[in-house]
């Protein structure tokens, strides 16, 4: 078993392409508390609400304080999110080459990983929930762009559904400086 962080693992010779603040954060190991800031615009229909609570996806919040736990192994990664409204826990694990397993509450999505001029971007593949496989044609839309900038790790997160629209979109910044790593 590799001891390379989870994202080197997975993205291979590409990770090196990350944007400085990306390549930090994913390197990381062990027990992190980063602290940021963060927009959410979450649903706005009762269906959508009801999804969102869920998968523990946060509600609506503008420029507030953010606060992400994370543990970090080779194997797997878990991610814990705290907005103001609602905590978020996922586990991250890897599939393959630039492939990644996200578990959320009870589904379990899978996504295609890419690089492009310092940004990651992830792009969903497939949807299981309570261990069923979801239809492609239910399928949300769904974006994941990380990038830096002033030395900050950047997110940009959404979903919607075609027929129901927006389930959620976050979006800001963590801090990344860790006591006792350089720069």
């Amino acid at each position: 078993m590799s001891q390379e962080p989870l994202y080197r693992q997975i993205l291979g010779s590409e990770f090196a392409a990350l944007d400085e603040p990306v390549r930090r954060f994913h390197s990381l190991q062990g027990h992190h508390r980063l602290h940021g800031r963060c927009t959410v615009n979450g649903a706005e229909h009762a269906v959508g609400r009801f999804v969102c609570a869920m998968l523990g996806l946060p509600r609506r919040i503008s420029d507030a304080e953010f606060q992400f736990d994370l543990e970090a192994e080779p194997d797997a990664e878990i991610w814990i999110r705290h907005f103001p409204t609602r905590t978020m826990r996922s586990r991250l694990e890897r599939l393959g080459a630039n492939r990644l397993r996200e578990r959320l509450g009870p589904a379990t999505l899978t996504f295609s990983l890419d690089t492009d001029g310092g940004c990651l971007s992830m792009r969903l593949q497939s949807i299981r929930v309570l261990g069923l496989p979801w239809p492609r044609r239910w399928f949300p839309e769904v974006w994941a762009f990380e990038s830096g900038d002033r030395g900050r790790f950047c997110f940009d997160v959404g979903a919607r559904l075609r027929t129901l629209g927006a389930l959620v979109a976050y979006s800001g910044y963590l801090e990344i400086d860790v006591p006792g790593e350089p720069p």
